[in-house]
Parts: C-alpha cells; sequence; structure tokens
C-alpha cells in the first residue's frame, strides 16, 4: 500500500473542536489550538514532530490585530501557525481555512511542488509564498524521508507521522468559559487515554 503524502490538505473546511473564552492573554489559548489544528501548521501543514518545536511555533491572528483589535483574544480568530508562515502572512488577509477547504484548492506533488487546482489555491500560493524553493526542497527531502522509512524503519516511520508524546491534558485547563466543553473528551490526549489514538494520522 503507497504512503500517504504527509502534506495533503483536508478536503473540508476546518471545524473547531474547542471553544475557549475568556483568557487575559492569547498565549493561553497556546494548547487548545495544537490540538485543534493536530499539532501542525494550518497553512504549510509543517508538524511539531518534524523539528524543535520551542520557538518555532506561533499563534497567529487571522485578521491582524491592527485591522481588529476586538479579536485579539477570541478564540475563533486565533490559528496554530509555524513561524515561517506567520511571519509571511504578516498583515495578510488570507483565505480562512475554516471557510474554505484546502485541499480542494492546492495539492501538493511527489516532488514537492505546490499546484494550484483553483483560483483560491493561486491566491495561497502568492500570498503565503507557498512555492518558494526552500519549501519545495523540505516537502520533496520529508516525503522521501517518509516513504523510505515506512519502507525500512517503522518505528521511526510512526515517529515521524505520529502524535507528540507531549500531548496537552485539556481537562487540566480551566479557561474563564468554554463554549464547546465537549471538545476536552474527544482532544488527541483523551483519545490516546482511551487507546482510540491512531499511530500515525
Amino acid at each position: 500500500m503507497a504512503t500517504p503524502n504527509p502534506f495533503t490538505y483536508p478536503s473540508t473546511p476546518h471545524v473547531r473542536r474547542h471553544g475557549p473564552a475568556g483568557y487575559k492573554d492569547y498565549e493561553s489559548y497556546r494548547d487548545w489550538l495544537r490540538d485543534d489544528f493536530s499539532f501542525r501548521c494550518v497553512f504549510c501543514l509543517n508538524r511539531e514532530q518534524w523539528g524543535v518545536v520551542s520557538g518555532n511555533w506561533d499563534i497567529d491572528h487571522f485578521v491582524a490585530q491592527a485591522l481588529f483589535p476586538s479579536g485579539k483574544l477570541l478564540y475563533e480568530n486565533l490559528l496554530n501557525v509555524c513561524r515561517r508562515c506567520n511571519l509571511i502572512k504578516s498583515r495578510r488577509l488570507v483565505l480562512d481555512p475554516c471557510q474554505i477547504a484546502f485541499g480542494r484548492c492546492l495539492t501538493v506533488q511527489d516532488d514537492g511542488t505546490i499546484k494550484a487546482v483553483s483560483e483560491h489555491g493561486e491566491i495561497l500560493i502568492e500570498l503565503l509564498r507557498l512555492d518558494r524553493e526552500d519549501l519545495t526542497h523540505f516537502r520533496r527531502l520529508v516525503i522521501n524521508t517518509i516513504r523510505s522509512l515506512a519502507l525500512h524503519d517503522r518505528d521511526t516511520f510512526i515517529q515521524w507521522m505520529g502524535y507528540p508524546q507531549n500531548l496537552p491534558d485539556l481537562s487540566k485547563l480551566k479557561p474563564p468559559s468554554n463554549t464547546k466543553p465537549e471538545g476536552v473528551s474527544d482532544s488527541f490526549y483523551a483519545r490516546r487515554c482511551r487507546g482510540g489514538l491512531p499511530e500515525t494520522y
């Protein structure tokens, strides 16, 4: 069976499973966002498992604080992104992954190149520079590495394609309010505790 391309964008818009609210600073939402967006950058699909986490991941304001001050602490305005994509996006207005399925806009080839399959895809590639040479090289390297590991080193393959070991236990977090408290029992930590978390994703 062929190893799935790890850079496969979702075929449906993202639906948030969590709804914490009322924190005094947006950093307090980090673990909620990590879980909500499957420990990946929503824009380039880079995963926490593929590098050093500390300092390489940001909380992005989908609509920048300067343009939407009241959205600074609004969970629905926050995204989990890698530092690279956050710096490139900056204050730009891009397509909302909770409104548009990126998998219907973009496709990543086996050689790491990214192709637009719609006008929305062209916009995403242009605004986020997803087709730049260094990112294409990175995707190609990851794809080739993971496919080789799938054939020759199953344990390391699972480390690359599995969930982080330090999954956040959201039940220990106490936001002032939560519009989707049922999401806690559907978190990846809770699913792992129940034995229902797959080895890879």
